[in-house]
């Protein structure tokens, strides 16, 4: 059942909840369609409502791996009272090295997050060719936090973590993203590497993955936590 509510950007559709068969159609043909599926909550849609972004294609194409390098906070300072200080750079960026946006898998692996979010999400249906446009797509204002994160180079980092883990935009809330994960890291550079890259994205939290921790986590131990982890959660306070 659709409904009636404001426009948002590039918002074609609004269901009740979500349909995980159509959700696994459309994320499928998304590459040919223009059409791709995401899951969300009214609240969502009250942040889809910045009027000028800059959609430059260099900025949308950037390096991922400078755009994170260029949002690191390390290294931490001398007086800084973290048991694990940040490192000075970025670590090497990993991955399979194939391309896994468009593999069974990873449609699988995200048709499955949208089946167990029934009575608990919206399915929206987005013009956007793959999911990791989508918060661009809807002009999405979730990390106004930080103002030197802007949606196009965040579009550039959930590109390449689409490509490289099969890694599915699944959930944007007002200041959350949920991504269903088809190959997480799973070996300890691997983990690493990916826990440093999480940290540049979104360090507005002490750890992405668990809402009431209350303290500061070490990156060996996020490392640690995301190992084999299907669901990444971002949040920006």
């Amino acid at each position: 059942m659709k409904t009636e509510r404001e426009p948002v950007p590039k918002l074609l559709e609004l269901l009740e909840e979500p349909d995980p068969s159509l959700y696994r159609r459309l994320l499928r043909d998304a590459g040919t369609s223009g059409r791709c599926p995401v899951l969300l909550n009214d609240g969502t849609l009250d942040r889809c409502d910045q009027e000028a972004i800059d959609e430059d294609p260099e900025l949308v194409d950037a390096n991922p791996y400078t755009v994170l390098a260029d949002w690191w906070r390390g290294p931490c300072l001398p007086d800084c009272p973290c048991d694990e200080p940040l490192l000075a750079t970025l670590p090497a960026p990993v991955g399979s090295g194939r391309d896994l946006s468009r593999h069974h898998a990873t449609v699988a692996s995200a048709t499955g997050f949208a089946r167990a979010a029934q009575g608990i999400a919206r399915m929206g249906v987005v013009e956007a060719a793959r999911p990791a446009d989508i918060p661009l797509a809807l002009r999405w204002s979730g990390m106004c936090n930080y103002q030197d994160r802007d949606l196009p180079r965040a579009t550039a980092v959930l590109r390449s973590w689409e490509d490289r883990f099969g890694a599915v935009v699944a959930f944007v809330g007002p200041d959350t993203l949920l991504l269903s994960v088809a190959r997480p890291p799973r070996s300890r550079e691997e983990c690493t590497s990916v826990a440093a890259e999480h940290f540049a994205f979104c360090p507005d939290q002490v750890d992405p993955q668990v809402e009431l921790r209350t303290t500061p986590i070490p990156l060996s131990e996020y490392a640690e936590s995301i190992r084999g982890e299907t669901l990444w959660r971002f949040w920006w306070d």
